[in-house]
């Protein structure tokens, strides 16, 4: 009898320290899914900005492509303007 004592007295600690592994385990856990959970809110955020910047990036990149074809323009313009004065120039000489 005081062995069934003593094993019933036993099993209920072991019991009661499974209970409270448990419980801490399930705080543990808890606290992991909203760490989880915050990193995944923080990673689409910075998805987003990336997203953001690549955008951003492509119109800088269409915008200088567009200024050095105006400057090419230009720069073909002041050509042909320099050899009109020149021609005009030399044929005034004759």
């Amino acid at each position: 009898m005081r062995n069934s004592e003593h094993l019933l007295r036993e099993t209920q600690a072991l019991c009661a320290e499974s209970e409270q592994i448990g419980a801490a385990t399930l705080e543990t856990m808890g606290r992991q899914r909203e760490q989880i959970e915050r990193s995944s809110g923080f990673l689409q955020e910075s998805l987003q900005n990336t997203e953001q910047a690549r955008q951003i990036m492509k119109e800088m990149a269409y915008r200088a492509f567009k200024n050095k074809i105006f400057l090419y323009c230009v720069i073909a313009l002041l050509v042909i303007a320099n050899g009109a004065v020149i021609i005009h120039l030399w044929r005034r000489r004759k």
